[in-house]
């Protein structure tokens, strides 16, 4: 991978260096999985189970789609995804709406860099 792809990478919130490890160093097979991610439909289903403060729900597909940005690096977003899970696990919804803003903020800017890949 060349740098100014890393780097823009990077900027998105993505942890390459550790990423790659997990994939072997196999490029293609991260990039094949990495461009999936935007039509997972966890994440919409998780935005909208938030929205209507329904934490089950919410709780599963956040604690899914957590699993998919952890194994592709999406650092930048799980960093908010993860305590927002967290809270759901608890059945608690205080300040979730808050937190999805900057969720959905770094979520979307990811899914850019990835489109633009």
């Amino acid at each position: 991978m060349d740098k100014e792809l890393k780097d823009k990478l990077v900027e998105c919130g993505f942890d390459v260096d550790t990423t790659l490890q997990r994939f072997m160093g196999n490029e293609t097979l991260y990039f094949k999985f990495l461009k999936k991610l935007p039509a997972d439909q966890n994440y919409k289903a998780f935005i909208e189970a938030v929205e209507k403060e329904d934490c089950e729900a919410a709780f599963r597909s956040g604690h899914t789609l957590k699993g998919v940005m952890s194994n592709l690096g999406v650092d930048g977003a799980l960093q908010i995804l993860v305590p927002m899970v967290e809270k759901l696990r608890a059945n608690e919804a205080e300040g979730l709406q808050e937190e999805l803003k900057e969720f959905r903020d770094r979520y979307e800017k990811a899914i850019v860099c990835i489109e633009s890949l």
